[in-house]
């Protein structure tokens, strides 16, 4: 285990329209305010689809990582996230709890890969100032996924 105390910055209120792309649409409203580090304390709303990393049949080995994705149509929920400084710009990462409307709202929740909003999303922005938050490294305790760190 490891922890910081957050030095937060600026808080970003942002609604994500229909037919905008999830991480694209949050990717853009952090570039819009120059936000390089954030978390996403809470994000609701409506979705055409989303993928999470998943699987439509248990997996033989529920500890390994999943490769493999599963779609989730017309479905409402929530969820939070972070955001780190990537390569070409804000990384999104997000984890969701939605309800499939069409299947008596089952439930599917996990890492979320894409997303297609249906109805408009309302999502919070909080900016990390310190400490810097990264992505990047390869998490050996985690089965080799590149989890969250901080640097500095």
């Amino acid at each position: 285990m490891f922890a910081a105390i957050a030095e937060t910055g600026r808080t970003v209120l942002a609604v994500l329209e229909p037919g905008d792309g999830v991480l694209e649409g949050l990717a853009e409203a952090c570039s819009r305010f120059g936000i390089e580090n954030a978390v996403i304390p809470v994000f609701l709303g409506a979705f055409s689809e989303l993928a999470f990393i998943g699987a439509p049949e248990p997996p033989l080995d529920e500890d390994e990582p999943m490769t493999s994705a599963t779609v989730v149509r017309n479905c409402e929920g929530l969820g939070s996230g972070t955001v780190t400084s990537g390569p070409e710009g804000p990384q999104i990462h997000l984890h969701a709890s939605v309800g499939a409307k069409g299947e008596s709202a089952r439930a599917t929740a996990g890492h979320v890969l894409r997303g297609t909003v249906q109805y408009p999303v309302e999502v919070v922005i909080t900016e990390v100032l310190s400490p810097a938050l990264s992505r990047r490294r390869p998490n050996d305790r985690a089965r080799g996924i590149a989890t969250l760190h901080f640097e500095g």
